[in-house]
């Protein structure tokens, strides 16, 4: 068993990509809705499950947008990605997704560098 979260919540970004995903009518966007939607148990059950992004590879313009600490990627149907963080709240842990992107929009983030 791993390191369980309370719940799961979508900054705005990421609730924005996720509303443009569910209203797009290609399959591509269907099958990434489907795993998003598939990957909330298992994040809730396990927090950790995502690939870590090292503290100093966080890309700098997300550390300012979202505050991050810390960070995680979990990869989606047709190179998307999404990306969240685990924060704390009077003892809770929560994941905020903070961010739902394609691989161009990745990339730019993580420019020549690994994970």
């Amino acid at each position: 068993m791993g390191l369980r979260a309370k719940d799961i919540v979508l900054a705005s970004s990421a609730a924005q990509s996720l509303e443009e995903l569910q209203t797009g009518s290609d399959p591509i966007s269907a099958s990434i809705v489907r795993r998003i939607r598939a990957l909330r148990p298992i994040l809730l059950a396990d927090c950790l499950h995502g690939e870590v992004v090292k503290r100093d590879r966080i890309p700098r313009a997300l550390k300012d947008k979202h505050g991050l600490e810390n960070m995680y990627v979990e990869d989606l149907p047709s190179f998307w990605r999404l990306l969240y963080t685990i924060v704390r709240d009077r003892g809770d842990r929560y994941i905020v997704v903070v961010e739902i992107v394609n691989h161009r929009t990745y990339d730019g983030w993580f420019r020549g560098r690994g994970r």
